[in-house]
């Protein structure tokens, strides 16, 4: 169920500020495990498991993903186009696109061939601006199908590559829209006292914006933050958390310091493997949003490890989402059974 729903959803386009148009794609997943629904003005999803007393926990994990915008159809089929979000441009050469106009059209994205690059250039990096979609339309055809301002992704579908580590478009941060979809079945089994929100936020990769106003609708009295954090790979050193490890407890003054611990100790006390982080200031992510939310809202940020980030083969460990979503459950169950206030009390 796990691999099939990322499959689904790393397939289906939600650039940042354009999640409204597939956002109904959610709803079969998660409906069997929660009660209610609903879609903001901005396009964030929440929805919402009741409990039996009035506390109110929000998880938060963004929908969105990084893109590419439309800014000139030009002659013989070719498109110039943006970036939506932050997008190293040497990852999108020789990249199968699909471009959501009046209706889908495919293309690629083409390079100089080396045999007509100078010398002094083969070694340069490639600016965003001097890379195009080739749809092999004619302009006058195109121009029916596709507009300035309509968004574009790269075509990619999920792979498994050995043991349980997948590679997709997209896992920041469908993956942890995973964790959530895995801690609302492992609640569903252990029951829950709170109010859980789980809120698919939009717009994070453009300022996390969802986080702001779905958190100011929910006034939670704590918040998890889900989102992936860089895993390890050759090019990143050893001080990264790696991939299969379980998930990344961020340690720092964003966080409140007795419900980190408490998450810890639980994980501890279950034999749920983690790992840290460290981040002394901003986390760039939906943190950020929450935190400082009404008159506040105590946070704690957890993390899935992922290799390649913001680009089509981002890669993760399926068994990471699967420990994290558990561990989340079973600290929910152990905040139900506790005196919160006391634990959120500095």
């Amino acid at each position: 169920m796990l691999k099939e729903f990322l499959t689904d959803i790393c397939q289906t386009q939600f650039v940042s500020g354009f999640e409204h148009i597939n956002g109904d794609k959610l709803i079969k997943y998660f409906e069997p495990y929660t009660d209610t629904y609903e879609k903001d003005k901005v396009g964030s999803y929440i929805f919402k498991a009741g409990g039996t007393n009035n506390a109110k926990i929000m998880l938060s994990a963004h929908i969105d993903e990084i893109g590419l915008m439309i800014t000139k159809v030009l002659d013989d089929g070719f498109l110039s186009f943006t970036q939506v979000g932050g997008i190293n441009p040497a990852s999108l050469i020789a990249q199968d696109v699909i471009i959501y106009g009046r209706e889908n059209v495919f293309g690629v994205i083409g390079i100089k061939p080396p045999h007509v690059t100078l010398a002094e250039d083969r070694d340069k990096t490639v600016p965003l601006d001097e890379l195009y979609i080739d749809t092999g339309y004619p302009k006058e055809i195109l121009e029916k199908l596709v507009t300035v301002g309509d968004v574009a992704t790269v075509k990619r579908e999920l792979v498994s590559l050995q043991d349980d580590v997948v590679a997709a478009k997209a896992l920041d941060d469908r993956a942890c829209v995973a964790v959530m979809l895995e801690t609302a079945k492992e609640l569903k089994k252990i029951s829950h006292k709170s109010n859980i929100y789980y809120t698919c936020s939009a717009q994070e990769e453009t300022g996390y914006r969802g986080a702001i106003t779905a958190s100011y609708k929910i006034n939670p009295d704590i918040a998890i933050a889900l989102d992936v954090t860089f895993g390890k790979a050759p090019e990143m050193g050893s001080e990264v958390p790696q991939l299969g490890k379980g998930p990344a407890v961020c340690l720092g003054g964003r966080f409140n310091p007795k419900l980190t611990k408490k998450f810890i100790d639980t994980c501890n006390n279950y034999n749920y493997p983690f790992q840290y982080e460290v981040a002394p200031a901003a986390t760039g992510t939906d943190t950020e949003g929450i935190q400082i939310n009404r008159e506040g809202v105590p946070c704690i940020l957890l993390s899935i490890p992922l290799r390649y980030m913001h680009t089509s083969v981002e890669t993760i460990s399926l068994k990471d989402v699967e420990i994290t979503g558990r561990a989340i459950a079973r600290f929910i169950n152990e905040l139900d059974n506790s005196d919160l206030e006391e634990i959120l009390c500095f």
